[in-house]
């Protein structure tokens, strides 16, 4: 009887919506997540201006005024899809980083 009364206890819980989980939380973002991140830095990256010239394609973008963001900078950060690098806004104006990995950062809650 009581391992009957412990068992519909347990499958009262678990349909109340009360459940255990041991899964951990993930420490990344998702290398092609479009939504805004905010992140810090973990080593020392270079940031470029997007620049396409006039008449040209987005595919022929060029990347000028290389400038390094310090180690411990926070940034809102996303990538937009698998053909573009990492993206963020300061002061109104985008910049990239080259880089296709996601080591370089790590998340802030």
């Amino acid at each position: 009887m009581k391992k009957a009364v412990t068992l519909l206890a347990l499958i009262c819980l678990t349909f109340a919506g009360f459940s255990f989980s041991t899964a951990q939380p993930v420490q990344a973002i998702s290398k092609y997540s479009e939504k805004w991140h905010t992140v810090k830095t973990t080593e020392k990256v270079y940031r470029y201006k997007p620049y396409v010239p006039k008449g040209d394609y987005m595919y022929q973008m060029k990347f000028i005024h290389k400038t390094p963001i310090k180690k411990g900078t926070y940034l809102r950060l996303r990538c937009p899809g698998t053909h573009y690098p990492w993206q963020f806004v300061i002061h109104g104006h985008y910049w990239t980083v080259l880089r296709n990995d996601a080591r370089w950062f790590k998340n802030v809650r």
